[in-house]
């Protein structure tokens, strides 16, 4: 059989933009002597607050969002459940949602977030209240609950990724919560986490949030407070103080020590003392070259014993950007597998070289046509492709040709 023969190097170029990245701290719920917020003042099960967060400047394309809180500061009650959610994510901004799930008092949260635009990065969440092994308790030990979570298909993940996660939503029920969330086994199409529940605390309700990336574009790491006793100043109980114990990581990968990088954290873990607020906090997180150093605290009359933070560090690869949303995406093979190109402002030029490989799966623009002919020069039996496609099998063609110009409606056709 043969197959098309195409130069594709400045189309590749044309199609791809090249990454970008935003990131910010939203701090505005927050304790209020008056008025008070929704969250703080009633004890309506579902009252929320909402907040619109703007990048500070538009992108491209719509970017993948990552949330991480980096304080939690709700009241002594239980049940005790809150559900941070992001929605309404475009080039401009992004919603989130802070959702009371019991009667109890909510103060607020501060809640880190990162925009990234590189198709080597994704994200997954998932929330669920099927969580027997943790939902009840009769002895006060350690259970730990088993999650799996299946990639898209869509995803271009060559190995096991490397991937971090943090608590958006919890609902507690009984007291001395101590709560932990971590990797287990991951490979290129799936991964499992692990729900890690102590003492006598139950959950109903998690909602986790992971950002997920090759190993050679993502590093991942954890932060943990252990307390040591009376000499730990977050077991201390001193109501008119803030108390913190500074940590630091150190990046031994080389690849993540060049620039340009970013980073991000946020709050995968905690164990309080029940009887008093739950208020942790982390301050001051910094990155200087291949050191990572975080304050993780509390304040007034909450005990903090145990805590955990997880950080990443993004590189982008030097060939790294995503295909732009008005140019169609072609690959090899079924599932959107194996080498790609693109089609975006200009007729494709054939048969000269640098393709000779078949076309099996594609991704078209909304509100576009794409048209597919087994002969050159736009003849013969074509086939109209007007949406995502992710396998055709077409033995019957000797030679496919695939064209397309946004500003030519020879070629593209607005339905």
């Amino acid at each position: 059989m043969k197959y098309l023969v195409l130069s594709v190097c400045a189309l590749s170029v044309l199609g791809f933009i090249k990454p970008q990245y935003d990131s910010g701290i939203d701090q505005s719920l927050h304790w209020a002597q008056t008025p008070y917020h929704p969250l703080q003042q009633s004890v309506e099960v579902g009252r929320s607050f909402q907040t619109l967060v703007k990048f500070n400047k538009p992108f491209k394309s719509t970017p993948t969002v990552i949330l991480a809180p980096i304080k939690y500061d709700f009241g002594d009650t239980l049940p005790q459940g809150f559900d941070i959610q992001l929605s309404a994510v475009n080039t401009v901004g992004f919603t989130i949602t802070y959702v009371a799930l019991s009667p109890a008092t909510i103060f607020g949260f501060d809640v880190s977030w990162a925009a990234i635009l590189d198709s080597n990065i994704y994200t997954y969440e998932l929330q669920t209240n099927n969580l027997p092994v943790v939902k009840s308790n009769k002895e006060g030990n350690t259970r730990i609950q088993p999650l799996e979570v299946t990639f898209p298909e869509n995803w271009s993940l060559k190995t096991a990724p490397n991937v971090a996660i943090y608590i958006l939503g919890l609902k507690m029920v009984e007291p001395w919560p101590k709560i932990n969330v971590y990797m287990g086994v991951i490979t290129k199409t799936s991964a499992q986490f692990k729900v890690s529940v102590g003492q006598k605390g139950t959950i109903e309700f998690l909602r986790v949030n992971m950002i997920i990336g090759e190993k050679d574009t993502l590093l991942v790491g954890t932060i943990t407070h252990k307390t040591n006793g009376g000499n730990d100043p977050l077991n201390v109980v001193n109501p008119e103080s803030e108390r913190v114990k500074k940590y630091d990581d150190k990046i031994t990968d080389e690849v993540f020590l060049k620039t340009p990088r970013y980073t991000l954290y946020g709050i995968s873990g905690l164990y309080y003392n029940y009887g008093a607020f739950c208020r942790f906090l982390t301050k001051n997180y910094l990155l200087v070259k291949d050191k990572i150093s975080v304050e993780i605290g509390t304040w007034q009359n909450s005990q903090l014993l145990d805590g955990a933070i997880q950080w990443f560090v993004y590189v982008p690869k030097p060939d790294a950007g995503v295909t732009d949303p008005d140019c169609a995406q072609v690959w090899e093979s079924c599932n959107y597998q194996g080498d790609s190109f693109t089609v975006c402002d200009r007729k494709m030029s054939f048969p000269k070289d640098g393709w000779n490989k078949p076309v099996k799966s594609f991704k078209v623009p909304e509100g576009k046509v794409l048209k597919v002919y087994n002969e050159e020069n736009l003849k013969g039996l074509s086939i109209r492709i007007e949406k995502d496609l992710p396998c055709m099998e077409v033995p019957k063609f000797s030679f496919l040709q695939l064209v397309g110009s946004l500003g030519d409606d020879k070629f593209w056709e607005n339905d």
